[in-house]
């Protein structure tokens, strides 16, 4: 399912993740700050009327592909639909936008999300009790792929900027960018994959939740309106409780369609 092979090493420096959250409202609209040309995009702040306006039709929540107990997340502005294991994982609401701001050394944080995904699915969230900001072992979710050419470069260039804005720290980082290769689910999603992988983290009293490695895999692929939308799991590597190839495997395949066209 996922093939790596390094077309790009960076050593990056000075620039340090936090986690954000933005939660929406009980009827789906939601205040927030974010880069105009990160995901979630401009457009995706004018969210979808709340279900029991008679206007809006009911789409059905579709059943999990994976095995009855695992737990489904969808993303109707994205369409997508994904699964993840029953235990340790949290399915967070469509309208929840979760990313990272970028905290430069030496200047204020400004409270403004740089890169992020809508309606995520978080693995282990707030495991971490020494944290000074949020802090889980995975996250996946969705995002626009405005501004980009095809699927190929929105998988390489979100897989980067993701694995540079939750691991690149004031020490020394070591980047590795996959090359994109073709994607397809068993359940009708095709698209192109890339994996980026972060080594060199450091370890110890002055990182106490930080892991030693790190992994970025996206999925990128055109909506029934030929729109690009990026798919991307950030994941912890290194660590007792670290996503294994066959978990990451069952979930990218589970990858479908949401709505379905029959819909």
């Amino acid at each position: 399912m996922i093939a790596v092979a390094a077309v790009a090493v960076l050593v990056v420096a000075g620039v340090i993740g936090r986690v954000l959250v933005v939660a929406g409202d009980d009827d789906g609209s939601q205040e927030r700050e974010i880069g105009a040309d990160d995901s979630p995009s401009a457009e995706e702040t004018e969210r979808p009327a709340a279900p029991d306006d008679p206007r809006q039709g009911v789409v059905e929540q579709p059943d999990p592909v994976v095995a009855p107990d695992w737990q489904v997340q969808t993303n109707e502005d994205r369409n997508n639909a994904f699964d993840v294991p029953p235990e340790d994982w949290e399915i967070e609401s469509a309208s929840t936008a979760r990313g990272y701001e970028q905290e430069v050394p030496g200047e204020e944080p400004t409270g403004e999300m740089t890169i992020g995904v809508m309606a995520p699915a978080v693995y282990l969230n707030a495991w971490c009790a020494e944290a000074e900001y949020l802090s889980d072992r995975a996250m996946a979710g969705t995002r626009g792929g405005q501004g980009y050419t095809g699927t190929e470069e929105a998988a390489a260039a979100d897989a980067e900027r993701f694995a540079l804005a939750a691991w690149a720290g004031t020490h020394e980082a070591e980047v590795e960018v996959g090359e994109p290769e073709p994607f397809e689910s068993e359940h009708g999603l095709v698209g192109h994959t890339v994996t980026a992988t972060v080594t060199g983290l450091p370890q110890g009293e002055d990182s106490p939740c930080g892991p030693p490695a790190g992994r970025v895999t996206t999925v990128s692929y055109l909506d029934p309106d030929n729109d690009l939308a990026t798919w991307v799991l950030v994941a912890d590597v290194g660590v007792p409780e670290a996503l294994d190839e066959e978990t990451i495997g069952q979930i990218m395949n589970s990858l479908r369609p949401f709505p379905a066209e029959s819909d």
